[in-house]
């Protein structure tokens, strides 16, 4: 009887979660279709946020009523926000700097609720970033609100730092969080489906030309489209911006997907698997879709020292077939890109419009302004402000292309000074030597990863020499930085976490 009983308080629990389901999914419907009829009276972003706002509501609900972890949600979410526009400026000051105001993102947003979540669960609270790696960050902070303050504490200078703030807690959330090894491989993963999204929009956005003229989601706005999609080349840039950003940020993407394949990692399984070998075919049609030449060279680099340093770490058994899944790898590679073979001889052969020579120009003009402010420089996201007070090129860069130094450890060193620039440095010299560490472990997942992020890092460098780069930009390329940074902190905690004994060959 007791038994019988139960069954049916199952049953009626079942009913009333689905029954509340379907409340939730229609009172949804309601209210995104009242929103569409809204849509022509207020301002798309007001209508987004909106939206945004009823559907976390809605979804939270669901997933309440499913019993789906909350947390799960928050996670992904949190990984997602890298991969499209996800933030607002409030408070504007300035359309053509970004940030443009007080800038507020839903990262922020989802990474504030990972700390406050892993504050009250986490038994074991270990130090999540080394101490010098900290001391590093705050200097830059330091060096950063100096040369705001030298250069006239401009509002623009202040929301600046608010973003560079942002940027660090990006780094520790990472960290943080993400410092144990099922949620390593959850990270992993996710930025796998980030990738894989963002090489199908480009797609679509190439072969149908949608989605685009969505700048609040990060499709560009249209002088951003004019500027860099011209119609002969056809750029697209996914949610990110502008066509060289989505290159950048899918270059450093693409090997830390790829290494745990290469290495031959059993944590992952076979679904996950295949969602990393997809997520790599797709974000390499995106980064030929982006026709930026600088994530070219970065994924081929990065590539090569993956399959190089991945053999040493195979058995003798898996390297007898590595060169036959390496070749076949390549043809793959080489049938897919086929449908681009026109687009990708006429980037490298044809007229770049003087997209190469100017970069020497701003490199002297840059040299200039960092000879007369080595120490405070001319402030956060202050490089336009000044720029042209500096300029004696022959043919006035900084009039005839607007635009700061291509290069973004010579922006960063203009803005914040030679100091604030070689503590930029450190921090790539810092997390390679991390990224080393976690190399030796007999870990194979640790490996992989390891060398997938020292690859990653090594895409983002050769990108940066030839593209620009503020402390203080809230667009993705920056910010995908930061997370490479704390995920290389976050295996510094799991390595920590593991002693000799616990060693696992996996």
């Amino acid at each position: 009887m007791e038994i019988r009983e139960h069954r049916k308080q199952i049953s009626d629990g079942g009913s009333l979660r689905t029954a509340g389901v379907i409340i939730c999914l229609l009172a949804a419907a309601c209210v995104l279709g009242f929103a569409v009829v809204l849509a022509g009276s207020s301002s798309s972003t007001q209508t987004l946020a909106v939206g945004g706002v009823f559907i976390a509501l809605f979804g939270a609900a669901i997933a309440f009523l499913l019993e789906i972890p909350m947390i799960w949600i928050v996670r992904y979410g949190y990984i997602a926000s890298f991969f499209f526009k996800s933030d607002i400026s409030l408070f504007k000051i300035d359309e053509i700097e970004d940030p443009s105001g007080f800038n507020l993102s839903l990262t922020l947003i989802l990474g504030l609720i990972l700390l406050v979540h892993d504050w009250f669960t986490d038994k074991e609270k270990p130090r999540v970033l080394p101490a010098a790696f900290s001391m590093l960050l705050a200097g830059l902070v330091v060096c950063s609100v100096v040369s705001v303050i030298y250069a006239g504490a401009t509002p623009l200078g202040g929301v600046s730092v608010w973003s560079l703030l942002t940027s660090i807690l990006i780094v520790y959330v990472t960290a943080s969080h993400f410092g144990r090894r099922d949620r390593i491989v959850q990270l992993v993963v996710g930025l796998a489906i980030g990738v894989l999204f963002t090489g199908s929009v480009a797609l679509a956005q190439y072969s149908v030309g949608w989605p685009l003229n969505l700048p609040t989601l990060g499709t560009g706005t249209e002088g951003e489209q004019f500027g860099t999609q011209s119609i002969e080349l056809s750029r697209v840039p996914g949610f990110m911006r502008t066509p060289t950003g989505m290159g950048w940020v899918i270059s450093c993407m693409i090997p830390i997907i790829l290494a745990p394949l290469v290495c031959r990692v059993k944590a992952f399984n076979l679904s996950q698997r295949f969602i990393l070998l997809t997520a790599v075919l797709a974000g390499v049609v995106g980064i030929i879709l982006s026709l930026a030449r600088g994530s070219w060279i970065g994924l081929v680099a990065a590539v090569t020292l993956l399959a190089l340093f991945g053999w040493f770490r195979l058995s003798e058994r898996e390297r007898s077939s590595y060169l036959v899944t390496v070749g076949g790898a390549f043809i793959l590679s080489c049938v897919l890109l086929t449908p681009f073979a026109g687009r990708i001889y006429n980037r490298l052969t044809e007229d770049d419009n003087g997209a190469a020579s100017v970069r020497i120009p701003l490199m002297e003009n840059a040299l200039n302004m960092m000879a007369d402010n080595p120490l405070t420089g001319v402030g956060l996201n202050g490089y336009r402000t000044h720029m042209t007070r500096y300029d004696e090129t022959g043919n006035l860069v900084s009039q005839e292309f607007p635009n700061p130094v291509h290069n973004v450890f010579a922006h960063v060193a203009v803005e914040v000074g030679i100091p604030g620039g070689i503590m930029f440095c450190a921090l790539f010299l810092f997390a390679f030597a991390e990224c080393f560490k976690t190399m030796t472990m007999q870990d194979r997942l640790m490996f992989a990863l390891g060398l997938g992020a020292a690859a990653a890092l090594v895409a983002f460098i050769i990108s940066g020499v030839k593209e620009p780069g503020s402390l203080g930009s809230v667009r993705t390329p920056m910010r995908t930085l930061f997370l490479l940074l704390g995920m290389v902190m976050a295996l510094g905690i799991i390595r920590r976490r593991v002693t000799p004994e616990r060693f696992e060959e996996i």
